[in-house]
């Protein structure tokens, strides 16, 4: 096979890729993880489900590579977004910003439906490597890294260590983001995160005389 065959091979398989996550992303959001079958997928797609096998084993590595692959873009965008920030503004600032920012693409890019799908899928104990369940993310250093900005400024006094305060934020969020799922359309996701990281971040800032 030369190059040329090779390349057109591989755009096509990614073309393939994109459309299976495409075809199950609107699928399981609409009926549910659970009442999606394979057959339901390559039918949407109009693919043959041998082609399915070819690129994933089962339904839940679908998932799972699909929430992955998610999962590293939006946390690339968080960190471009820490990035547009002055260095003289406050740690525990920058913080309450993001907390903001990821509520707001919570909100209005994943919504309702698909934290709904993609809380279900993670208490059948798929695992994710990558994904929102683990503490390997880049989002987990970006908060540590921030937390880390504050301390070395003086901003925060405690005796935690980074990776203790991040997990508290991160725990933090992944509450409030369940309570809105379970208590929605009642119950104000970006207000109620910007209140609770204030509460956490109090609790650490230096205080002043």
């Amino acid at each position: 096979m030369t190059k040329k065959e090779k390349k057109i091979k591989k755009g096509r398989a990614f073309e393939t890729r994109k459309r299976l996550y495409a075809t199950a992303e609107a699928l399981f959001t609409r009926y549910g993880f659970d009442n999606v079958s394979v057959d339901r997928i390559v039918e949407e797609a109009g693919l043959a489900k041998g082609t399915f096998y070819v690129h994933f084993k089962t339904k839940d590595d679908l998932l799972t590579s699909l929430i992955s692959d998610y999962v590293r873009k939006v946390d690339m965008d968080y960190q471009a977004f820490i990035d547009t920030f002055s260095p003289d503004v406050p740690a525990a600032d920058m913080l309450l910003h993001l907390a903001e920012k990821i509520m707001d693409v919570i909100i209005g890019t994943i919504g309702l439906e698909r934290m709904k799908t993609l809380y279900r899928a993670q208490l059948t104990n798929i695992s994710y490597s990558t994904s929102t369940a683990s503490y390997q993310r880049m989002l987990y250093k970006t908060i540590m890294d921030v937390l880390d900005k504050g301390m070395q400024r003086d901003e925060f006094v405690t005796a935690l260590s980074l990776e203790e305060l991040a997990n508290h934020l991160i725990l933090s969020m992944r509450g409030l983001i369940y309570e809105w799922c379970i208590r929605y359309p009642d119950f104000d996701l970006k207000a109620q995160a910007r209140a609770h990281f204030k509460l956490i971040l109090r609790g650490i800032q230096k205080r002043t005389q």
